[in-house]
């Protein structure tokens, strides 16, 4: 599998690099990892990104952040994907060219040519590293970081359920390489806007709980993220507050967007909540999934999402 990953890029003579809309730092750090690479080879690569409007400004200190693109060449031969279920999640259809899927969702339904998915990795930065490690790559410092940002960004900073012995070993091997993590902590964590700030506020005065504290909710609408000036951007890892409670076992919030509204799903661990997301075409992990709705009120759907929850 990585040995004809491999094969495709150094056959490829244009390489695309996809990370999914409204991008988290796994599919953006495992993205550069990957440009950084590539481009010391001598290869010609994009970054692209369908909503590079509303890009999390927390991971504008990676090298040539600012490189990220909406708009795909005419013609390339290679597009890799990284972190990303789908192609509707990349807002991309199947075209004259190859593609590379890399990712460590379960929900992913392999829609490459070539497929990388490793289920039982914390993120699709460690997927990355291991492709290059068994291809005998030298990391660079620029990529080191890159593949730290994504597995830390990815675990909660090395909080969550999902890392293992695994995620640790390959961040020692990042730090050796130069990696500093408490720059890399201050960089994502560190540099909040005024307006997620607001939003924050908003979400702990409003927020519900449900079924004896054990679920709790909020619901953002477009006329609250105008009050607070924030963008969907900033939403990111907002509903983890909610989620830390000590009494939740899962955290929901509803986004509600122009024409749908994004569903965030946390758990504490005990409770799967990609399961729920799939039953709506969505998908994740364990403690954290999501999916997007339409043509619902935000009011019934968490009605409908309360009742299937208490019954697990």
């Amino acid at each position: 599998m990585y040995e004809k990953a491999w094969k495709s890029i150094l056959e490829a003579r244009y390489i695309v690099i996809a990370s999914h809309m409204y991008p988290d730092g796994d599919t953006l750090g495992s993205s550069f990892a990957l440009y950084y690479t590539l481009k010391k080879m001598g290869k010609k690569v994009k970054l692209y990104n369908a909503t590079c409007n509303d890009l999390p400004k927390e991971f504008s200190f990676l090298k040539d952040f600012s490189k990220i693109n909406s708009k795909l060449p005419l013609e390339f031969d290679l597009l890799i994907t990284c972190d990303s279920s789908s192609l509707n999640k990349l807002g991309l259809q199947k075209g004259n060219f190859q593609i590379l899927n890399i990712d460590h969702h379960k929900s992913n339904n392999g829609f490459g040519d070539i497929n990388v998915i490793e289920e039982d990795f914390s993120s699709t930065g460690l997927v990355v590293y291991q492709l290059l490690e068994k291809n005998g790559v030298t990391i660079t410092k620029d990529c080191a970081i890159a593949l730290y940002s994504s597995i830390a960004d990815d675990t909660g900073f090395f909080r969550y359920g999902n890392i293992d012995k695994n995620c640790f070993d390959v961040a020692g091997k990042l730090v050796s390489y130069g990696v500093n993590p408490k720059e890399v902590s201050n960089a994502i964590n560190s540099q909040v806007s005024l307006a997620k700030i607001r939003l924050r506020a908003y979400m702990l005065n409003n927020f519900i709980l449900h079924n004896n504290a054990q679920i709790a909710s909020i619901v953002i609408t477009k006329e609250v993220l105008r009050a607070t000036g924030a963008k969907r951007s900033d939403t990111k890892n907002i509903i983890s507050e909610l989620r830390d409670l000590a009494t939740v076992k899962v955290a929901i919030m509803l986004l509600e967007q122009d024409d749908f509204i994004k569903v965030s799903l946390r758990s504490d661990g005990e409770i799967d909540v990609s399961l729920i997301a799939m039953d709506f075409n969505g998908g994740g992990h364990k403690s954290a999934a999501g999916f997007d709705v339409t043509d619902v009120k935000a009011t019934e759907l968490l009605k409908e999402l309360i009742n299937r929850l208490e019954g697990r």
